[in-house]
């Protein structure tokens, strides 16, 4: 016999599994806070491999230029403006990251309550059906011994007294 409510849980469990899992259940692991810091700090690290890379991408086209003016050139004034450029561009990027990891986060966290009230249903639904088979088979669980009374059958015997 079909359970409807069963199949209903099944189907959103599935449909969350299979659009929305890997990138909720990534998440699922952290704390907001220690998820926005690792969000933050790889956005910082891609954010300076990408400022340097863009200036050697501009000295790179601008070659002869440079060389020309390489002897003439005030170095301090030139690395002031290429690390306020950093700074700049990592304050901001660090603000958009800040922003964007915390919306994630906050967006994903309630698919990923509704997901586990939805297993936790289905998990008591199945223990449910497995009791009442159990009951209507006359079967019943026996689990392992290890640990239990056949290991001090003198203690029970006596009714825990000493000897």
């Amino acid at each position: 016999m079909l359970d409807e409510e069963k199949i209903r849980l099944m189907t959103k469990v599935t449909i969350y599994e299979k659009n929305e899992e890997l990138r909720d259940l990534a998440l699922s692991r952290f704390y907001k806070e220690d998820y926005v810091k690792y969000g933050c700090l790889k956005t910082l690290v891609v954010t300076t491999f990408c400022y340097w890379m863009c200036i050697g991408v501009y000295i790179l086209l601008n070659f002869e230029q440079v060389l020309n003016e390489l002897n003439e050139m005030d170095y301090f004034k030139v690395i002031t403006k290429l690390m306020l450029g950093y700074v700049v561009v990592l304050a901001i990027f660090y603000v958009y990251g800040f922003i964007v990891y915390n919306h994630k986060f906050r967006k994903a966290r309630p698919r990923l309550l509704r997901y586990n009230r939805y297993l936790k249903k289905l998990i008591k639904l199945y223990e449910k059906d497995e009791a009442e088979e159990q009951i209507l088979t006359g079967k019943v669980k026996i689990y392992s011994q290890i640990g239990g009374f056949d290991d001090m059958p003198d203690f029970f015997e006596d009714g825990g007294k000493k000897k």
